[in-house]
């Protein structure tokens, strides 16, 4: 279990003769001085060295390193988010010397890439940034026009037809420079504008019983499998592991509580099933950890599309669709042969399993033969299964 704990930013103070907008919570601290910037760096290192905590995720550092402006007249302050990254570069050199290991995240919305370099070459020093655009690609919301592809917010609505996989293929792949890859997290969970649980947007807020709530829960298998077989570090918010489906909001946090331990063993059990068994699989797969990920196919009509994760020793062909019936009689993938090796590929994961409240449809296990780059699997409805290469 890591915890990894928010922090956020205060102690607002004046600059240059007013008070400086953050665009975020309205007030700039006063980062060009010491004992602000030594406020939070040792609130962190008392963190770490007595409550020994495995890492930190920054809210929102735009508002640090780059968003500055007098509330009183608009003018931009450039010297104030010069010390915004003078503070960031000082909190990561002393996470990290005090616990190399431990997880820098930052929730940073500018592409900027020095955010995950070292701060001896001039970067800023986090592990993984935060990747939102993963979300919008996978899930989706009302926000965003056709600019993405919102794969589970439209096969929610129950209609035929083609999705997107093709937009979602640029976000699977930019999952491996330093990505967390992500279905749900507070923001999107209620919070952010048309947004909700993903077991709720799976099914577009029908009530989640008999054959809708399997939907929805094929569905949400699918999505989290999207993220823990990215080549990111995956993250998921607590309650979709046994389909939460109440607003997570942070106005009515406490009037919408679910039982998450008793879910496990009532409604939630096949979905908090999964979880289990998915996580154990990343967490003993060599592969499936790797930055390595080649996407070899995508159907926009057929909503199915295929990736490997590959290490130097092991390979891992995922084949997975959003299409509301099942390829029973099997899918033909056909990709260059390089990318992949021809020989034998065994079934080591399937999300349709009955244990997990799916109706089984996949390869029992089988290994399937690749000869030039082509092969021919059993893809269960809105599922996946995981392929491994044995020869």
């Amino acid at each position: 279990m890591v915890l990894v704990p928010g922090l956020t930013i205060g102690l607002s103070g004046k600059i240059d003769g007013g008070y400086l907008n953050n665009l975020s919570s309205g007030w700039t601290p006063r980062f060009s001085e010491e004992n602000v910037r030594q406020t939070f760096t040792s609130s962190a290192a008392s963190l770490l060295d007595d409550f020994h905590i495995d890492g930190f995720r920054v809210d929102l550092t735009d508002a640090i390193h780059s968003n500055a402006w007098l509330n009183y007249n608009g003018a931009y302050i450039g010297s104030a988010t010069q010390f915004g990254c003078k503070f960031l570069r000082e909190l990561c050199r002393t996470v990290k010397m005090i616990n190399p290991n431990a997880f820098l995240i930052a929730e940073d919305y500018t592409g900027w890439s020095a955010m995950t370099q070292s701060p001896d070459q001039g970067g800023i020093g986090f592990d993984a940034i935060w990747y939102v655009d993963f979300y919008h690609h996978l899930i989706g919301d009302g926000d965003y026009g056709d600019s993405y592809a919102k794969l589970l917010k439209i096969a929610g609505f129950g209609a035929p037809g083609p999705l997107n996989f093709d937009y979602f293929t640029g976000a699977l792949l930019a999952t491996q420079y330093n990505a967390v890859a992500y279905h749900e997290s507070h923001d999107q969970a209620g919070n952010a504008t048309d947004t909700e649980r993903a077991i709720v947007t799976a099914v577009n807020s029908a009530p989640l019983v008999g054959a809708t709530r399997s939907f929805a829960e094929g569905r949400c298998r699918f999505a989290f499998g999207m993220a823990a077989l990215s080549a990111g570090t995956p993250m998921f918010l607590m309650g979709e592991e046994i389909g939460a489906a109440k607003y997570f909001k942070t106005d009515t946090f406490a009037q919408n509580k679910e039982d998450l331990i008793g879910q496990r063993t009532g409604d939630g059990k096949f979905l908090f099933r999964f979880y289990q068994d998915l996580i154990r699989f990343v967490l003993a797969t060599p592969a499936a950890r790797s930055r390595q990920i080649d996407v070899i196919y995508h159907h926009n009509g057929n909503r199915v599309i295929a990736y490997t994760r590959s290490t130097a020793t092991q390979k891992l062909l995922i084949l997975a669709s959003l299409n509301d019936t099942p390829f029973s009689n099997g899918y033909v993938i056909s990709t260059d042969s390089w990318r992949l090796p021809s020989g034998g590929w065994r079934e080591v994961f399937n999300s349709d399993a009955a244990i997990y409240g799916g109706d089984n449809i996949g390869n029992a296990g089988a290994t399937l033969q690749v000869n030039n780059g082509e092969v021919s699997a059993v893809i269960p409805a809105h599922g996946f299964v995981v392929m491994q290469n044995i020869s």
